[in-house]
C-alpha cells in the first residue's frame, strides 16, 4: 500500500515557516478539498488519487512524489490487483 507523508510534510514546512499551517490553507493553496487532504493525513485510510494531487502536493511542498509517498511493506504473496489493494475504492 501507498502511503502519504503529507502530515510529516506539513509539519516541517510548519517548523520552516514558523507557524501552524491549517489543512484549509493547503486545500486553498493546492485546490485539493479539505476531505481529501485530511484522509491524505491519515495513515490508516486507504486513499486513491490522481496524479494533479500528486504534482500539485510535490509543487506546494518543494518535493519529489518519493518524498511524499512511500510504499508500505504487505505480506509476501499479496495480490497486485487494485481490487484487492483498495477494496473499498470508488470507481
Amino acid at each position: 500500500m501507498i502511503q502519504f507523508r503529507v502530515r510529516d510534510l506539513l509539519a516541517a514546512k510548519e517548523r520552516q515557516d514558523g507557524r501552524r499551517i491549517p489543512l484549509r490553507e493547503v486545500a486553498e493553496v493546492t485546490g485539493i478539498s479539505p476531505q481529501v487532504l485530511s484522509s491524505l493525513t491519515s495513515p490508516d485510510r486507504d486513499v486513491v488519487t490522481n496524479t494533479a494531487f500528486v504534482d500539485a502536493l510535490c509543487r506546494y511542498f518543494h518535493c519529489t512524489p518519493n518524498e511524499l509517498m512511500i510504499l508500505a511493506t504487505s505480506p509476501e504473496g499479496t495480490s497486485c490487483h487494485v481490487d484487492t489493494l483498495y477494496p473499498n475504492r470508488r470507481r
